[in-house]
């Protein structure tokens, strides 16, 4: 007697909040799959008067963008439960707060000064593995994500608020391994400030792990910011492309270009099958729709993926923007919370490089 095959189960979306400027600048990009080593990450944006640059010896690629968005879900989550406990400032006294702190703000000249609060977690290797959509939780696959978080740790946020000129810096996030044998991670309190604030975008995680390639995960995260629910915009391919690799010294070979393209055809085309989104593709332009839900039919993700989040808020949809060039990237309603996009900084504005005072040269 044969057995009934089970359905699977449609689950709400796992939304996690992000801070619009780590969605939209070039934190994280493709990387190839060989052992060729990570370039250099020197990324400088301006955000609402503030100079930023991100920087650290190697880049980062999907897998530590997959990492960031479980660890914000898992803040999300346990500062909703217990807001007191998850808190983090520099008056904590606790051995694994004060350590925390310490290490997000490594290198930084003591006394700190009016540093902002942010956030802290706590889980296991096995529950972060699945929150980012693996099945094994052996000592390779919990080494892999050791080194994703170490990546992440080793970024520094330098800051510079244009209108006093005053610059600071502090670690994207800082972690370390409790006697509980527990994993503890602070978070930078820019990443915090998008799950405290209504300012957000919203990225969802049970999207993100159905897509098939590093790819399909980094456009769906830039558009994921770009677009609030019932928003459409047009966006040239050769857009996409130049945002996902930034351009190297010399001049890029057609074949590689090419295949580029083709790769973010193909992400589009993954992109356009999830439920919530419509993609149509031209010659050189996309015109993507990030559509409204319908009841029963959102993505269908692993049981065992499965996390409380927050309700998806609704927007009116316009007239699709027509974003097709790289200068068509400053527009009034990025997202949700209606913020501009980041700006590429101008070449006389300054700021510290690795090898001043940093820790990540």
């Amino acid at each position: 007697m044969s057995r009934r095959p089970v359905a699977p189960i449609a689950t709400a979306p796992r939304v996690v909040r992000l801070a619009q400027p780590f969605g939209l600048c070039q934190l994280f990009r493709p990387l190839a799959k060989d052992s060729k080593p990570r370039p250099v990450l020197n990324e400088q944006v301006e955000y609402a008067g503030v100079s930023l640059r991100f920087s650290a010896r190697e880049a980062l690629g999907a897998p530590e963008q997959t990492l960031l968005l479980a660890l914000l879900e898992i803040a999300q989550d346990q500062h909703r439960r217990r807001p007191a406990e998850h808190m983090l400032n520099e008056a904590d006294r606790s051995e694994v707060g004060a350590q925390l702190w310490s290490g997000l703000h490594v290198g930084t000249a003591a006394p700190l000064v009016d540093a902002p609060s942010t956030l802290k977690l706590h889980c296991s290797w096995s529950e972060l593995h699945r929150r980012c959509g693996g099945k094994s939780v052996g000592g390779q696959v919990t080494e892999s994500r050791r080194q994703s978080l170490m990546r992440l740790c080793e970024v520094t946020v330098w800051e510079r608020v244009e209108s006093t000129r005053k610059v600071r810096s502090c670690r994207l996030v800082s972690w370390l391994l409790g006697d509980d044998q527990r994993v503890h991670v602070a978070l930078n309190h820019r990443l915090a400030a998008a799950l405290l604030a209504p300012s957000y975008a919203q990225v969802l995680l049970s999207e993100r792990l159905c897509l098939p390639s590093q790819t399909a995960m980094l456009v769906h995260a830039f558009l994921s910011t770009c677009l609030g629910v019932g928003k459409t915009m047009a966006i040239g391919h050769e857009t996409l492309v130049a945002r996902l690799w930034p351009p190297g010294s010399g001049l890029t070979p057609a074949s590689t270009q090419r295949r580029r393209l083709s790769d973010v055809r193909a992400a589009l085309r993954a992109i356009g099958r999830l439920q919530r989104w419509r993609v149509d593709l031209g010659a050189t332009v996309a015109t993507v729709t990030r559509t409204l839900s319908k009841p029963g039919v959102d993505s269908v993700v692993p049981q065992e993926s499965l996390a409380p989040t927050s309700e998806l808020r609704l927007t009116a949809e316009p007239h699709a923007r027509d974003i097709t060039r790289a200068g068509h990237f400053v527009v009034s309603d990025a997202s949700f919370g209606e913020q501009p996009f980041w700006k590429k900084l101008n070449a006389h504005k300054y700021l510290q490089r690795n090898d001043e005072g940093s820790t990540t040269s």
